[in-house]
């Protein structure tokens, strides 16, 4: 049987937006969550021969019934300024094939236009007609899709950046990370800790990552249904994706870092990131409404909504702190 030969595909789109800033979009693994639909977390994990190592996780299947599952893989990551160049390699390749290596690059066309260009370069294990002809496919599909993605991404960012939110809490517990990550992280325990939650439905998507469905109390009445994504990073972090967006939002993903403080105690940061949908303010918020008046209203909900799930933590975390203090002081009276 022939040898299969190294194959190289490349697409490319015009963007409205200078060259270096798109680079510098591509080159962020925070933003990514944001650019690229399916990608729910990205995490540095050292370096190797050159490379980052890089933990990726993404939703795949999304429109299947159980909402998709969370797959996981690392890739080795060079990125190169001069050359507005990203680099990635699998650190593992699945058959049938044997190598991949995906390339963005960034070519100024004018001040404030560019060309973006998506290489696959692989190779096969076998010389197969259907598999290559499947490759060719995924391929095609993938950078036509993520091509878009970031087109669109970037002339947002570049454009109208006042479309882009952060909506950052920080909360204060008297208890150690590896308790409040616990409760962060087994969502399924939530309906017994926290009183606003109805139902939270847990799937699994392998070690450290699951798809979340939970129904909610509103304030006002009524319940309300989210689907998210979530990475758990033990004990320091957890990022989730939003699945279910309202009419008010095209990309919603959040991180909260967990970190050690003094005395046993732990601060939690949440970082949320929205991209608001001009379109649907008025269907939201009513005709006439001004986007200033909109980002007020997302920042007040989201952070309502984070306090609602980190102060039940706190409470839980630091009630069970003092009756165990209290245990061990009726002990030793």
């Amino acid at each position: 049987m022939a040898s299969p030969q190294a194959v190289s595909e490349r697409h490319e789109v015009t963007v409205r937006a200078a060259a270096g800033d798109v680079y510098r979009l591509l080159a962020d693994l925070d933003a990514w969550p944001r650019v690229f639909p399916p990608f729910v977390h990205l995490e540095r994990l050292g370096s190797v021969d050159g490379y980052e190592r890089v933990g990726m996780w993404a939703l795949s299947g999304a429109g299947e019934p159980a909402g998709g599952r969370v797959e996981h893989w690392v890739a080795l990551r060079r990125t190169d300024e001069d050359a507005l160049r990203v680099e990635f390699r699998p650190e593992r390749v699945e058959p049938p094939l044997e190598s991949l290596c995906r390339t963005w690059s960034v070519e100024a066309a004018g001040d404030d236009r560019c060309v973006v260009r998506l290489e696959h370069a692989y190779r096969l294990k076998d010389d197969d007609p259907r598999a290559a002809e499947s490759v060719r496919r995924t391929t095609e599909e993938i950078a036509h899709s993520e091509l878009a993605a970031v087109q669109t991404a970037a002339e947002i960012t570049c454009g109208f950046p006042e479309l882009l939110m952060t909506v950052e809490d920080v909360v204060e517990i008297d208890g150690p990370p590896e308790e409040v990550y616990d409760l962060l992280f087994d969502a399924a325990g939530w309906p017994s800790v926290m009183a606003h939650v109805v139902r939270a439905d847990v799937r699994g998507s392998g070690p450290g990552a699951h798809v979340l469905e939970m129904e909610t109390l509103e304030r006002h009445g009524g319940r309300f249904t989210t689907r998210t994504a979530r990475v758990g990073l033990p004990h320091h972090g957890i990022a989730y994706k939003q699945l279910l967006l309202p009419p008010l939002g095209s990309s919603h993903h959040v991180r909260w870092r967990i970190g050690a403080g003094p005395d046993g105690s732990t601060t939690v940061t949440s970082v949320q990131t929205v991209v608001i949908r001009e379109s649907g303010i008025a269907a939201v918020l009513g005709e006439g409404t001004g986007l200033e008046t909109a980002r007020e209203f997302v920042r007040a909900e989201l952070s309502s909504k984070v306090r609602l799930i980190l102060d039940a933590v706190k409470e839980r975390v630091e009630y069970k702190r003092q009756h165990d203090q209290g245990e061990r002081s009726g002990k030793d009276a």
